[in-house]
């Protein structure tokens, strides 16, 4: 029943031609989009600006600046609660479609998703990857070997960008790593001055690039971090609530259906009541 309600898009709707390997979709700004899937076609989505939620095969997760998101064509996801949200959609076909370009399935899996851990670039680096993106967007002045080597270029940028969880470097990429560090590790007791001192940040400069990235202060994205984990288990598992609420890093039941009803507008059993 739930599958007939998913919106599902055709390559069609997007390729001129059916030998056209790649589609450049700007969503400038992108809004509210319902629950949707791909028939026939992949996508790269790259946020350059702005915020909103996106929940992918169930899972939310809020969007800011520098994500980069590989959704395949059997995957099923919506955006909500835009803000000024920008986004470039880079789509595919098989990846068997492209004349000269070949095993890059392992490529493009490290940037999908998985659940609460997505892959950023920061703004730097963004920056540098937009005239690529610009190249890509004329591709009907490109023979396809221009067109799969700039896109290739545009892919090995975004993997290069990618930082170990580390403290390394300078203080962008330090904070980006300990950025990459909480999506990993939100469930666990978090102290922020602990975590300035593993990533050898200030505390200061923790806190305010947490917030530059996510539009919250740290303990808000925390909370919403944690929020988007028992959102996913309540609607796919069956664990008790009050299990789900202490996994997730809650130690009061109480504070975590106050928090999850002002995120999402139901209580949690509200939530379980929709399986």
């Amino acid at each position: 029943m739930r599958d007939k309600m998913i919106m599902k898009l055709y390559a069609k709707e997007f390729f001129s031609q059916k030998q056209q390997s790649l589609s450049i979709e700007p969503r400038a700004p992108q809004d509210n989009f319902p629950e949707h899937t791909h028939h026939d076609f992949d996508e790269i989505v790259i946020v350059t600006e702005g915020k909103g939620r996106h929940i992918l095969n169930g899972y939310p997760h809020e969007l800011y600046a520098g994500m980069i998101l590989y959704i395949e064509a059997q995957d099923h996801h919506l955006y909500e609660n835009v803000e000024n949200l920008h986004l470039t959609n880079i789509l595919f076909r098989d990846l068997n479609h492209f004349q000269f370009l070949h095993n890059i399935g392992d490529l493009l899996a490290t940037m999908k998703p998985e659940k609460s851990l997505y892959q950023v670039i920061n703004k730097k680096h963004l920056t540098k990857a937009l005239p690529l993106i610009d190249k890509l967007s004329t591709q009907s002045q490109l023979e396809p070997l221009q067109q799969e080597s700039q896109f290739f270029q545009l892919l090995t940028l975004i993997k290069q960008q990618q930082f170990d969880i580390q403290g390394v470097g300078n203080n962008e990429e330090k904070s980006m790593q300990m950025l990459n560090f909480l999506q990993h590790n939100f469930t666990e007791n978090i102290e922020w001055e602990s975590l300035a001192q593993q990533f050898s940040l200030p505390l200061r400069t923790l806190y305010r690039y947490i917030k530059n990235q996510t539009g919250e202060t740290p303990q808000n994205y925390l909370n919403k971090l944690r929020l988007f984990e028992a959102y996913y288990q309540i609607l796919y598992t069956d664990k008790a609530i009050t299990d789900i609420a202490y996994d997730c890093g809650f130690n009061d039941s109480s504070y975590f259906s106050t928090c999850f009803k002002r995120e999402f507008r139901l209580s949690p059993r509200e939530l379980r009541g929709i399986k």
